[in-house]
């Protein structure tokens, strides 16, 4: 019985064992199967996570391509959408787009909210979210197809462009795509012109009369109001200039072949979608007291002048011009014969003769008229006149010259001279024309350079003398020689407060005219007396600008968007060249 009890115990024992171990590999079985499926199910979540991710990376560059081309949406600019796809299946993903308005002068930042899921029974599940700032850069506002300075009344808000050198007298809030460049830094980096791949809009008169609605409209607009159009059209005059004279209002586009004149305020373009607002083929003018203010892209193939006293211009969009932008001196003759002013001499209002005048630093101020050998070569009689305030005396200063300064007194011309040509003189004023049979020069009596207020008057006819007035009496002339026939001739541009010597004025310069006649002795003391004298006024600067122009350039990407037209096949065209995100968070 002992021995059967024994082997009894033995054999539990032995099934204890067994169960035992049984039991311990079940509980490890079931371990590892329960650790497998959770990590089969992590694995699982990892990819939908990062298949999540990735869609919603999509969905950031799905908003960064229409904000990129805002030609491609109806509204101002892509502000998002849901349930979009990019393959058909359970994924999707929501994008809401607002562009950051916290600096009014900066529309080039976005911010964009993309939130993707996938839908699994109604339900969604693997979800991700992600926030970025998209930056549109480079974003060209100010574009100039040649060398340019920029005026102190002008600020860029975005980046510019020159095919030239760049000389910057006003702010420029962004990156410069430069061959040259001086004068105010700009707030960002400077570029080659070969660092650029964006290109000039290329709008022409043809595509936009042909491919879209045309509004005929006459060649003078005042209190006005045209459009808005439904479809949008393009007002348009023909060939020929055309006045904008205060309060026109114009939605749509406004194409002008020839000169586009500004003259009053109150003046405002708004572009149609996926138009400039204007396009010119010549020269955008904006008079003195005049107002523009632009919605949209403004293309001017010539030069932008803005004159000194003008309320000035607000482009939100861009301004791209063929040949540069420059402030001007109003010539009131009617003849349009506006001088470009340099190198911002100092508007002084109330401190002329009549009115205000302009104050030249004798170190590179100037005013210049770069088209006046067109009217002045072939003239057989003209005048001359205005009136000037020296700093200094015994000096040699430059008044008036007809071209570039060669150290002669040889085309016409009048300067302070500080020794004279003539027997010796001293502290002189000179006068010079040349003519188709040669040239004369006259010099005043010795000591009459002054730092008071002095009417200058130079008066010629083909036959008679060169004469010199000064203070409406004659003071000096030649004689009548042969050198005096003929017709003016020798003029390639006309500049004030520089001379025959490259010496610039010292001081104030008023009411500078140039009459296309002889004037009467009697005519010169009347306008040494301030009082007027017409007929055959060439040129007119009454020089009275008070130099408080505001001219305000902003980028707008989405405004400034367009399609232009290559054989009939629309071309988007936009002024931001490229784009990046800034940031990506997850949320």
């Amino acid at each position: 019985m002992s021995n059967n009890k024994d082997t009894i115990n033995r054999k539990g024992a032995a099934l204890l064992v067994v169960l035992f171990i049984v039991m311990t590999i079940t509980v490890l079985s079931l371990g590892f199967l329960c650790r497998s499926d959770v990590e089969l199910t992590c694995g699982a979540n990892m990819v939908l996570r990062t298949q999540t991710d990735y869609l919603a990376e999509s969905g950031l560059e799905h908003a960064r391509g229409l904000i990129l081309n805002p030609q491609d949406v109806s509204s101002e600019y892509w502000t998002g959408a849901t349930g979009q796809q990019i393959v058909v299946g359970d994924d999707y993903y929501d994008v809401t787009v607002v562009r950051d308005d916290s600096d009014p002068t900066d529309r080039c930042n976005y911010i964009i909210d993309c939130n993707s899921y996938r839908l699994r029974g109604g339900e969604r599940v693997g979800r991700s979210s992600l926030r970025a700032e998209l930056r549109l850069d480079p974003c060209i506002t100010f574009w100039s197809g040649s060398s340019t300075a920029v005026p102190g009344s002008l600020t860029v808000n975005g980046d510019s462009y020159c095919g030239g050198t760049l000389t910057n007298r006003g702010t420029l809030n962004g990156d410069i795509f430069v061959n040259g460049f001086s004068g105010n830094a700009p707030s960002g980096q400077q570029t080659g012109v070969g660092d650029l791949s964006l290109g000039w809009p290329g709008v022409t008169v043809a595509d936009f009369t042909s491919y879209y609605s045309v509004q005929a409209i006459g060649n003078n607009l005042s209190g006005v109001t045209l459009g808005p159009y439904e479809p949008v059209k393009v007002c348009y005059h023909g060939i020929g200039d055309v006045e904008l004279a205060g309060n026109v209002q114009i939605e749509g586009m406004l194409v002008v072949d020839g000169d586009l004149i500004i003259r009053g305020n109150g003046n405002a373009i708004t572009a149609g979608k996926n138009l400039p607002g204007v396009f010119v083929t010549g020269y955008l003018k904006v008079e003195e007291g005049a107002e523009l203010n632009i919605s949209g892209l403004a293309v001017v193939n010539g030069q932008v002048q803005i004159n000194a006293g003008a309320v000035g211009i607000n482009i939100l969009g861009g301004l791209f011009t063929g040949n540069g932008i420059v402030e001007a001196a109003s010539d009131s003759s009617g003849n349009g014969n506006n001088g470009t002013v340099f190198d911002e001499p100092v508007w002084q209002p109330g401190s002329g003769q009549i009115g205000g005048a302009v104050e030249f630093d004798r170190i590179n101020d100037k005013i210049e008229e770069p088209g006046a050998g067109s009217y002045l070569n072939g003239l057989s009689a003209l005048t001359i006149s205005v009136w000037v305030k020296s700093d200094v005396t015994n000096d040699d200063r430059g008044i008036v010259y007809g071209r570039e300064p060669t150290g002669y007194d040889d085309v016409l011309g009048m300067r302070y001279d500080r020794y004279g040509a003539f027997g010796g003189g001293s502290e002189v004023i000179k006068a010079s024309i040349q003519t188709t049979s040669g040239n004369t020069q006259i010099e005043s009596t010795s000591y009459v350079q002054t730092t008071a207020w002095q009417h200058l008057a130079l008066v010629w006819a083909s036959g008679s003398s060169l004469k010199l007035y000064i203070n409406g009496q004659l003071n000096s002339l030649s004689y009548a020689g042969s050198s005096l026939l003929g017709t003016v001739s020798g003029i390639e541009k006309l500049t004030l407060a520089r001379g025959s010597k490259g010496k610039y004025w010292d001081g104030l310069v008023d009411d500078f005219r140039i009459y296309s006649r002889a004037l009467e002795a009697n005519e010169i003391s009347s306008l040494y007396q301030h009082i007027d004298v017409s007929g055959s006024l060439l040129l007119h600067w009454e020089l009275d600008e008070d130099g408080n122009s505001n001219n305000v350039i902003s980028a707008s990407p989405e405004k400034a968007a367009i399609l232009v037209w290559q054989s009939g096949v629309a071309q988007k065209w936009g002024q931001a060249g490229g784009a990046f995100f800034r940031s990506i968070e997850r949320r």
